[in-house]
């Protein structure tokens, strides 16, 4: 594993992995106020190492941190959780308008990794677009209707459904590849 995916299962993972830990042993308050702290020296460390930070874990990053510190602030679960749904929707949507619009956010974010055909571009978007909007619709599902504490197993298996979707993509980025750009898997020279 090179240093750049390492550094973006840091950024994904350890935070989420934190927060279970701590909602096992303190109360959902406590979980989230490290939920917060772990996504910050995440983001640090990614800082540090590349001197840069991608989008989408900044992104991620703002959501956790507002939501968290209301959360907190107001013992408001509903804001943590909710914020998750608020960040499902509003990827699938921007991802979606791009496409409306003929703007595949994707291939702008990832361009330089990935060297893929158009069409290759427009199947991932689209797929992208169903996983959050579904994301987003069964977290609201599970908001409305479990307790802070069954969501927090609800977000740990989330996160990892997401990442092995994430990973099934590969296929994908290796079908539609540009041949003289990229390697067997997609990704650019």
């Amino acid at each position: 594993m090179n240093q750049k995916a390492a550094l973006h299962l840091l950024n994904e993972f350890v935070p989420v992995i934190g927060f279970f830990i701590a909602a096992q042993l303190f109360s959902f308050y406590t979980a989230t106020s490290i939920l917060m702290v772990l996504t910050v020296a995440a983001l640090s460390v990614g800082w540090y190492c590349e001197r840069r930070l991608p989008v989408l874990p900044i992104i991620s990053g703002l959501f956790v941190l507002v939501s968290g510190f209301i959360t907190v602030t107001y013992q408001a679960p509903d804001a943590l959780i909710f914020a998750d749904s608020l960040y499902y929707f509003g990827m699938g949507l921007t991802i979606a308008l791009g496409l409306v619009f003929r703007t595949n956010i994707l291939k702008l974010i990832f361009e330089r990794v990935f060297a893929m055909t158009n069409v290759g571009w427009r199947i991932l978007a689209i797929r992208w677009v169903i996983i959050f909007l579904l994301g987003g619709a069964i977290n609201e599902v599970v908001r409305l209707y479990a307790t802070p504490e069954v969501w927090v197993h609800f977000k740990v298996v989330k996160v990892i459904t997401v990442a092995l979707f994430g990973l099934y993509q590969f296929t994908l980025s290796r079908k539609y590849r540009i041949p003289e750009e990229s390697n067997a898997w997609g990704l650019r020279h």
